[in-house]
């Protein structure tokens, strides 16, 4: 069989380099193949007895970029709603508005204070120290909210979901759209003298898809780029990729001129035939898995989308009521909701992974927060996902190996793309527009 182009990995970013590919150049003929036998990636939803689940976790669709918001909401003819954002970080017994430092109107005066007075002093402190570049994750947080917010939040809850000392993460991946947006001053202080006020501005309004979840944008872009002529292969594992002269050779029956990945730099890397100093830089790159606790519950959900849990007796670091985010999650949202809870874990253990545990774990959590009553009857049903890739880390040994692994896959003409192909933590629409960019330049697209 042979090609012009072969896409490895099906989820989001090999679908839409499909389409950007198709859309300029109809006469190509383009493979896209992905190990995974249910199409998705981490855009997968269940519907199970009308109960909806997206298992990759919380997706919902926004962008500070207006024309390419509007490009992707085009991909669903109709098939999404708006949402106000109504997230919050749990603080003790209170819910403060989402981003925190936005939020602190809530809290008491004396603590709104301590919060202040320790925002201008690591205000005065950065301009001081005149040139102040943070090193790591545990500066950026301290030097940009002060101690109070980085001591009862931002802290642990990073320790949290990273599962890594907060000095052995680089600060690069924070200043990437949609990440950790740096506090605005005015704010800060409209806030915590008791003002509302709203952050994270572009995220304040999502989108998500009216019917059968977040798969639904993954499901309308696969659609479209069939109808261009895409043949795509789920289930299929790769075993071996070699270069022969022009070619891409895939397990000596598949050939294509060009080659894209999508998936996990250190999964290509294992099917290449590379020196052993790659293999070894492969080795090193950090990752955490996402597990995802589904409940289905026999009760209305408050009025609420995702809540940060900074808790360490709690499992989870978010959890969110995804039958809020559109009317059809559920049978009937006057008497039923959804939630999914999100745990990170290092990827290297999920082999370890007791799931019954974890569900029970996940129960014990939401009890102990309120969520849910300790009453059996409220529970429907209880269902979890593992997704061996959630979020890559950016530790700086991994930061460096990734760098290597991507000028060796580079020189040798593999062109990659996506949260996993790049080894970046990005967002849908991140990726759409890295896609679309990136494949301009090596196709010399008009898109």
């Amino acid at each position: 069989m042979k090609y012009d182009v072969i896409i490895l990995g099906g989820g989001w970013a090999g679908v839409t380099a499909s389409y950007f590919l198709l859309k300029s150049n109809p006469n190509l003929k383009i493979l896209c193949i992905d190990k995974a036998s249910d199409p998705g990636g981490l855009l997968r939803t269940i519907i199970e007895n009308g109960f909806i689940f997206d298992v990759g976790g919380s997706h919902v669709i926004f962008s500070k970029n207006v024309k390419l918001l509007r490009e992707i909401l085009s991909f669903l003819k109709g098939n999404a709603i708006m949402n106000y954002r109504r997230a919050y970080v749990k603080l003790n017994n209170l819910l403060v508005p989402y981003p925190f430092e936005n939020g602190i109107w809530v809290l008491p005066r004396e603590r709104r204070a301590e919060i202040l007075m320790a925002y201008i002093e690591a205000l005065i402190n950065r301009i001081k120290e005149d040139g102040w570049k943070p090193s790591n994750l545990h500066e950026w947080i301290y030097g940009y909210f002060g101690r109070e917010i980085a001591r009862i939040y931002l802290e642990p809850y990073n320790k949290k979901i990273w599962k890594r000392q907060l000095e052995q993460i680089d600060v690069d991946w924070v200043s990437i759209p949609a990440r950790l947006p740096i506090p605005d001053w005015k704010k800060i202080i409209k806030s915590s003298i008791g003002l509302r006020t709203e952050g994270y501005v572009e995220q304040a309004r999502f989108y998500y898809p009216l019917k059968t979840g977040i798969q639904a944008l993954y499901n309308a872009v696969l659609k479209k780029d069939i109808s261009m002529g895409l043949k795509i292969i789920y289930g299929l594992k790769i075993n071996k990729i070699r270069r022969v002269k022009d070619r891409w050779i895939i397990d000596n029956r598949i050939e294509a001129k060009k080659l894209i990945s999508t998936i996990p730099l250190n999964e290509l890397i294992k099917v290449l035939q590379c020196p052993e100093e790659i293999l070894k830089l492969a080795s090193m790159l950090d990752s955490n898995a996402v597990i995802v606790v589904g409940v289905a519950l026999r009760k209305t959900a408050p009025k609420v989308h995702w809540v940060y849990v900074p808790e360490e007796n709690v499992p989870f670091h978010r959890y969110a009521w995804i039958s809020n985010y559109s009317p059809y999650n559920t049978p009937d949202n006057s008497k039923y909701s959804t939630i999914i809870a999100e745990i990170s874990l290092p990827s290297s253990k999920v082999e370890e992974l007791d799931k019954e545990e974890v569900i029970n774990s996940v129960l014990e959590g939401m009890m102990r927060l309120g969520i849910i009553s300790e009453s059996e009857k409220e529970v429907l049903f209880t269902r979890i996902w593992v997704n061996a890739y959630g979020y890559p880390v950016h530790t700086f040994t991994s930061n460096e190996a990734k760098r290597r692994i991507l000028n060796y896959v580079e020189e040798n003409g593999i062109i990659t793309l996506g949260r996993w192909g790049r080894w970046n933590y990005v967002n849908i629409d991140r990726i759409y527009e890295e896609s679309k960019k990136t494949l301009a330049i090596y196709f010399n697209l008009k898109c």
